[in-house]
């Protein structure tokens, strides 16, 4: 299964020029999960509680405010590659808790139209 859904946040990248001042994006999220068994009511996981659990947190607000995406908080800078991280392991956590336990592959975002970042997790 594929989903993807927008949100808008907004962010400060520490080190990056221009992007050291707060500004936004209308981020495109797209995950892809995968599983060998459906819940009970057919699905792999409910698109909705995805997408629920990621807007509700961070929709419209700045990332740097989140322990996650704040050094000093003992996070890292939200780049949108840790963005993408972060997303997963946020996703990943929703699938363990279905009783399928589908498994996330991996989560795509886009932050602009000439930048996108994959987070798979690799499995040595």
């Amino acid at each position: 299964m594929i989903k993807n859904f927008w949100l808008a946040c907004a962010h400060q990248v520490y080190g990056a020029g221009k992007c050291e001042r707060i500004h936004g994006h209308n981020y495109k999220v797209t995950f892809c999960i995968e599983g060998p068994r459906l819940d009970e009511k057919h699905m792999l996981i409910d698109y909705r509680i995805v997408k629920q659990a990621i807007t509700k947190k961070y929709d419209h607000h700045l990332l740097n405010d989140f322990p996650e995406f704040n050094p000093e908080l003992g996070g890292f800078s939200p780049t949108t590659e840790r963005v993408a991280e972060v997303f997963f392991s946020e996703i990943e956590r929703l699938c363990m808790e279905q009783i399928n336990k589908p498994t996330v592959q991996w989560v795509e975002v886009q932050e602009t139209e000439e930048a996108t970042v994959r987070y798979e997790r690799v499995h040595t």
